[in-house]
């Protein structure tokens, strides 16, 4: 008996042509991406590895640095960056070859950390006048470094000072690549203390910024770094808190999700001024690792030292306090070695009155003293006023600073070196310690009035 078939619906044989010219465009996509991965990944696997910028090192100059410092494109380890600013050299000198024009002196050297374990960043800024012995050359101010033996020399100098902590990498960056790199992402907002007026013909130097807060373009923020007379006498050092505040500054512009899209940009403005051996690989891990750390989590440390004394020396320097340095190495840069750490009630604490109200500085340090800290001291009350108390371990002492915080009972804990100089923790009163301060002044008040009643 024969069996009969009836015809398919038309609607089944559309939906079963349709799906099948579906399921060919799936393959054809499939097939295209595959294609398309497999000239990514060879693309990827021969530019990844690769110099950002062909290197210029001797076989010689390369053993300054640790290799192999980023596997597969994983931060596995700690990873320490010098970062090197140098001045612009005058632009009518006869230079072979455009990266001698980074072979001057450095107006800026950082070292970064880049810590996958704590999920931090650490930058340590050195002072441009700290008295180093460059080998082969003798006792000098370490910005002479990079002018007599380029990126290797400073970083054995660096490494030496820090008791022979390892450098992975280096960055050098002239002062055009601060101005359009800060123009690239929309500039930076910063708060101006003090009026900076300054002009020095000269060197082309014309700065002229207001007090208070400021939205900065790149040569204006270059302004704000550079300028060195302020009230306060601080020279060099003024310069380092200013540029730990336009990095604190950038950073927040960095990882704002308004400026990714200019990333790109970014990078290109950057690559034209600069001169590195790090990787591409390495270049998209450290910016994966700063993308997902956050802002927070970056501290801002300066070399302990102290300002040499009229006719200590033939020129002024910044001293190094070797036991400080050492206990930062420790603290910042896993330094393995043994250090005492500052008790407590030996802390140098600065109390810095920023709530708008007359006396709270007074009041703060008063407390502190009752709570047995016993170096407190008052400073000029802050010009700007702050509706939260910050507190800034102005040594990289975090252990210290969280003791402070926890005797105030609030606080902004921040390390960076902004604050006062001779101090190792910085509080910055804001109107919240004020407003508690008034409470606890009613609450006590209370009941001596229904007392009397």
């Amino acid at each position: 008996m024969s069996s009969f078939h009836y015809p398919p619906r038309p609607d089944r044989v559309r939906a079963a042509r349709q799906q099948a010219i579906r399921q060919g465009i799936l393959w054809l996509l499939l097939g295209f991406t595959a294609v398309l991965a497999g000239s990514a990944g060879a693309f990827l696997a021969v530019m990844l590895p690769r110099p950002v910028i062909p290197t210029s090192l001797t076989p010689g100059e390369q053993e300054a640095f640790r290799p192999d410092a980023l596997r597969a494109a994983a931060l596995d380890r700690s990873l320490h960056i010098l970062i090197l600013g140098t001045d612009n050299p005058d632009p009518a000198l006869p230079l072979s070859r455009e990266r001698e024009r980074l072979n001057t002196r450095t107006d800026t050297i950082l070292l970064a950390r880049f810590d996958p374990q704590a999920r931090r960043i650490t930058v340590l800024s050195i002072p441009r006048d700290t008295r180093v012995r460059l080998p082969s050359f003798g006792v000098t101010k370490i910005n002479a470094a990079n002018l007599v033996g380029g990126p290797a020399l400073t970083a054995q100098v660096v490494s030496t000072l820090l008791g022979g902590i390892p450098i992975d990498r280096y960055v050098r960056l002239n002062t055009d690549a601060l101005e359009e790199l800060i123009d690239a992402v929309g500039g930076v907002e910063v708060y101006v203390p003090e009026p900076m007026h300054y002009v020095d013909h000269t060197q082309r130097l014309f700065i002229n910024l207001e007090p208070g807060w400021q939205r900065l373009n790149g040569e204006q923020a270059h302004h704000f770094a550079r300028f060195r007379r302020d009230h306060l006498g601080l020279g060099d050092i003024g310069r380092v808190q200013r540029q730990q505040e336009l990095l604190r500054a950038l950073s927040r512009e960095l990882l704002s999700p308004a400026v990714w899209p200019r990333i790109p940009k970014v990078l290109q403005v950057v690559r034209t001024h600069l001169d590195t051996n790090l990787t591409w690989e390495e270049v998209l891990s450290l910016a994966k690792f700063v993308l997902t750390s956050g802002g927070d989590r970056i501290d801002l440390v300066l070399l302990p030292g102290r300002f040499s004394q009229p006719g200590e020396f033939s020129t002024s320097y910044w001293l190094p306090d070797p036991a400080a340095i050492r206990r930062v190495a420790v603290s910042h840069f896993g330094l393995e070695a043994e250090v005492a750490r500052i008790p407590p009630q030996r802390l140098r604490i600065a109390v810095q009155n920023a709530t708008g109200k007359p006396g709270m500085a007074r009041r703060m340090v008063q407390e502190l003293v009752r709570q047995g800290y016993t170096q407190v001291f008052a400073v000029e009350d802050s010009p700007q006023v702050l509706p939260q108390t910050e507190i800034l371990a102005q040594s990289g002492d975090r252990e210290g600073a969280k003791q402070v915080r926890a005797a105030l009972g609030l606080g902004e804990l921040r390390v960076e070196s902004t604050g006062v100089l001779n101090s190792d923790i910085t509080i910055r009163i804001g109107q919240d310690w004020a407003q508690q301060l008034t409470l606890d002044i009613d609450q006590a008040q209370s009941p001596a009035r229904g007392a009397q009643l």
